[in-house]
C-alpha cells in the first residue's frame, strides 16, 4: 500500500506540475544566426521555466529503428516511422513527462518547440482528417528522424504524412506549442496554430525576422509589435522578460551583430558570441517579474550548435556548468543511446553516452 500511495503521489505531483505549464512558460527563446562560410547556420535556444530548475538527457535515435508516437487516443490514427537520420533530442526529464524542444540530425537540419499559449484557445477547432498524429511529446524527434531539409518536411506535412497531436496534450492537458524547422541552408520554417483550427505555415530564411522565435502572441501579433520599434535606436528598446519585448530585443541583437570578423574563427569563439547574442536579448535571470502576467520564470538551459560543422554545447544556467559534444560523434553510432547531461554537466562536463533507462 505504502508503494502504491507513493506512486499516486509521485502522479499527482507531476500532473500538477504540467498542469501549471500554460501560466509558467512564457519563456524559451530561439535565435539563428549566419555565422559565416566556415560555421555557418548556428543556433542558441533556451529551455525556461517557472518552477523548480530543468534537467535534460540527449537521447541518440539511430538509423532504421521502428519508432512509434506516444499514445493520441483523440485521433484516428497515430503515427509510426522508421529513422532515416541519426538524431540527438533534448529531452527534459524532471518536469515535462520526456518532451523534447530541441533535436539536431546528422544531415544539418533541427527544430525547436516553444510553448505559445495563444493558440490554446484553436485547439477545440481541430478536425481530425485521419492524417497520421504525433505526440507533442515526439513532434520535434519525429520530424528530424525523417528529414533532411527544411522544403522535404514541409513537403511531408503539406500531403499529409503528419499532423501535431495537440488535442491529446502532454499528461491529460491540452497546451498551444510552435514549431520551428531550420537547416543548414539557412531556410526556416515556423508552424504555429491559429483561429479555426487552422496551422500557419510561416516561411524564410535566416535573414528574416524568423530567425527569432519566443512565445505569445502568434507571429502576425509579434510583428506587429516589434513594428512600434526602431531597430536603429538601442536606447528605446522594451526591457522586461515578457516574450514580446524580448523577442524585439532578439531582432534587435541579431540585426545589429556582425559576424565578419567569426569568418574563420574557432568553433568555440563562435559559440562564444552565439550565447552573447542570446542572452543578450533572450536569456532569463531568475526572479524577476513578467510584467504582462505577473509570473516569474527563468532560463535553466541553453543549447548552442552549429548545422555546418555540428558543434554542440549544452549550458547549465542554474549551476553555471556546460558539457560539449559533435554532432559527428554520434554519426556512427549503431544503437539507441543517451547521456544525462544535466548530472554530467554538473560533476565535470565529460559527456558519457550509455543505454537509455
Amino acid at each position: 500500500m505504502k508503494k502504491n500511495l507513493n506512486t499516486l503521489a509521485i502522479a499527482i505531483a507531476a500532473t500538477a506540475s504540467i498542469a501549471s505549464i500554460s501560466t509558467s512558460t512564457h519563456a524559451c527563446s530561439r535565435i539563428i544566426q549566419n555565422t559565416g562560410d566556415l560555421h555557418g547556420i548556428s543556433i542558441a535556444r533556451s529551455y525556461d521555466w517557472g518552477g523548480s530548475e530543468l534537467q535534460s538527457i540527449a537521447h541518440v535515435q539511430v538509423t532504421d529503428t521502428q519508432r512509434e508516437t506516444k499514445p493520441v487516443p483523440e485521433y484516428k490514427n497515430a503515427k509510426s516511422w522508421t529513422v532515416k537520420h541519426n538524431t540527438v533530442s533534448f529531452e527534459e526529464v524532471k518536469t515535462f513527462h520526456n518532451t523534447t524542444g530541441e533535436a539536431i540530425n546528422t544531415e544539418g537540419l533541427s527544430a525547436s518547440m516553444l510553448y505559445m499559449h495563444d493558440s490554446v484557445e484553436f485547439i477545440k477547432d481541430i478536425k481530425d482528417d485521419g492524417t497520421p498524429a504525433v505526440h507533442l511529446s515526439d513532434i520535434v524527434p519525429y520530424i528530424v528522424e525523417n528529414y533532411a531539409t527544411v522544403d522535404e518536411a514541409m513537403r511531408a506535412f503539406e500531403q499529409g504524412e503528419f499532423q501535431i497531436a495537440y488535442k491529446t496534450g502532454i499528461a491529460g492537458h491540452q497546451h498551444g506549442f510552435h514549431v520551428s524547422i531550420q537547416d543548414k541552408s539557412g531556410d526556416i520554417a515556423l508552424l504555429q496554430l491559429n483561429k479555426g483550427g487552422e496551422m500557419v505555415v510561416h516561411r524564410g530564411d535566416v535573414t528574416t525576422d524568423l530567425r527569432v522565435m519566443a512565445n505569445s502572441p502568434l507571429q502576425q501579433d509579434h510583428r506587429a509589435y516589434t513594428a512600434t520599434f526602431d531597430m536603429n535606436d538601442a536606447e528605446n528598446l522594451p526591457g522586461s522578460i515578457s516574450s514580446r519585448d524580448r523577442n524585439v530585443r532578439g531582432i534587435y541583437v541579431t540585426s545589429n551583430t556582425d559576424w565578419t570578423p567569426q569568418a574563420n574563427a574557432d568553433w568555440i569563439d563562435v559559440r562564444g558570441k552565439m550565447k552573447a547574442v542570446f542572452d543578450f536579448g533572450n536569456k532569463v535571470p531568475q526572479d524577476v517579474i513578467d510584467p504582462t502576467n505577473n509570473e516569474s520564470y527563468a532560463t535553466w538551459e541553453t543549447f548552442v550548435y552549429s548545422l555546418e560543422t555540428g558543434g554542440i554545447t549544452y549550458y547549465n544556467e542554474g549551476y553555471a556548468g556546460q558539457i560539449s559534444f559533435n554532432i559527428d560523434d554520434i554519426a556512427g553510432m549503431k544503437q539507441e543511446s543517451c547521456a544525462d547531461i544535466y548530472q554530467q554537466g554538473r560533476k565535470g562536463g565529460q559527456i558519457v553516452w550509455g543505454s537509455c533507462q
